[in-house]
């Protein structure tokens, strides 16, 4: 596992320390499965589990795309209510998958005080449940119901054109989540706006998983219908 990983040194944007954090050399991956709702599972490694960054000093926690982006009423809002309790540890070795699960519920901690957008938070909320299948823990539910909740509201009331939380992925996502919970009416009507929206030719993959799991949820309906 140390092959696939390194050192890298990151600045906090609280307190303006330096911390240690594990990267993954993502070239290095090698893919065992594909699910479908789009999770990834890696041999040796899972690179969620360094996606979040705390700093040990502070507490300061976020995911790394966005680590920097504070502005000063969210520092003093942390300063207030989070940094003073903080406890100094370091999430800077190789992860346990406990250590992985403390991580992204810190970020969490942090959305909700900040009060990020909710597509945000429905996507930490889906890598955390992601996590708790490794375990096959019933959380893992829990949390596929929160991403659900609010990745539905994100993309009825937010603007989602950024590579991470695009509108074509968040309405699969919603879809696929829907057809999990057996909501299939939902599913289908969410899987037609992912074929409908005029990028999906240029993901000629999203656009192939997205027709197999529209049928899919078809039948899933049918078969639902004509058993009651």
């Amino acid at each position: 596992m140390e092959t696939l990983l390194y050192d890298k040194t990151e600045n906090c944007p609280v307190c303006r320390r330096d911390f240690s954090s594990k990267k993954v050399r993502s070239r290095k991956l090698v893919i065992v499965e594909k699910q479908d709702d789009l999770n990834i599972v890696y041999k040796d490694v899972n690179p969620l589990y360094y996606q979040i960054l705390v700093c040990p000093e502070c507490g300061y926690t976020g995911i790394e795309s966005e680590f920097e982006d504070i502005s000063p009423i969210h520092k003093k809002l942390f300063d207030d209510t989070v940094r003073y309790k903080w406890k100094q540890r370091s999430y800077g070795n190789v992860r346990t998958v406990d250590e992985a699960i403390e991580c992204y519920k810190l970020a969490l901690l942090m959305a909700q005080l900040f009060k990020k957008p909710k597509s945000y938070v429905g996507n930490i909320c889906l890598k955390l449940a992601w996590i708790y299948r490794e375990l096959q823990s019933e959380k893992e539910e829990e949390y596929l119901k929160y991403a659900l909740n609010n990745l539905q509201d994100a993309y009825q009331g937010e603007r989602l054109d950024s590579a991470s939380v695009s509108e074509m992925t968040t309405a699969y996502i919603v879809a696929e989540l829907n057809r999990r919970f057996g909501n299939y009416r939902e599913s289908i009507v969410w899987y037609a706006k992912v074929l409908d929206n005029p990028e999906i030719k240029n993901n000629r993959q999203l656009q192939l998983k997205t027709r197999e799991q529209w049928r899919l949820a078809k039948e899933q309906h049918d078969q639902q219908k004509n058993a009651v």
